[in-house]
């Protein structure tokens, strides 16, 4: 065999090599590790109402996440490779189907390769909103006080703008439905922006 053929086999394994270590790297910093990042439901770090960004959909049109405000969020941090965020994706999926009684619009924000996160969703039938970016996207999380990575990680929005928790890890049904009951109550007026913090960085 050529030297040169040899020579560019070898680069090829290498490569294939260095992106399948990235890959098993970034799984591993998606499991939380013990003191490396806050507990779930802290708000340490994060601001106080949602911050304005712009990220791409899906079929690459720049959108504004404020085109969503005045109706509760809950912005789904998340990426294909992520075992624990495809785990709860159809749970997000059931909450988007729920918007009616609820009142939580679900967005999903992919911290991926945007054709890999485009195949998910046509092949696990997601139908909420989700944008989508690599480095830009990773930015957007820092935007919400998370200094080290795990995903999935959420954030609940009232309608009027206040950040009520961030989530970090993977959601349950039963953390869901008290997501779904404070979002209700604080809505309503029957629970006020600081219990309704308290009661959520309980999950």
């Amino acid at each position: 065999m050529p030297a040169w053929i040899r020579n560019t086999l070898f680069a090829i394994v290498m490569l294939c090599a260095m992106i399948i270590g990235m890959r098993v790297y970034m799984e591993f910093q998606s499991q939380p590790a013990g003191g490396s990042l806050p507990e779930p439901g802290q708000l340490t770090g994060a601001p106080e109402t949602l911050p304005e960004f712009i990220l791409n959909d899906v079929g690459g049109e720049p959108r504004n996440i404020l085109e969503w405000a005045g109706q509760p969020l809950l912005i789904n941090f998340w990426a294909t490779w992520c075992a624990p965020c495809r785990r709860e994706i159809p749970l997000l999926q059931q909450l988007h189907t729920e918007k009616s009684v609820t009142g939580i619009q679900v967005i999903g924000v992919a911290i991926d390769n945007p054709s890999d996160v485009q195949a998910f969703l046509g092949e696990f039938g997601v139908s909420y909103p989700n944008l989508v970016g690599e480095a830009d996207a990773l930015q957007v999380s820092a935007l919400f006080g998370i200094d080290n990575l795990g995903l999935p990680f959420s954030v609940l929005v009232a309608a009027d703008g206040n950040i009520l928790t961030v989530h970090i890890g993977e959601f349950d049904v039963d953390q869901l439905a008290k997501i779904a009951s404070v979002s209700t109550a604080y809505e309503a007026g029957a629970v006020t922006l600081q219990p309704a913090r308290d009661e959520l960085a309980a999950l």
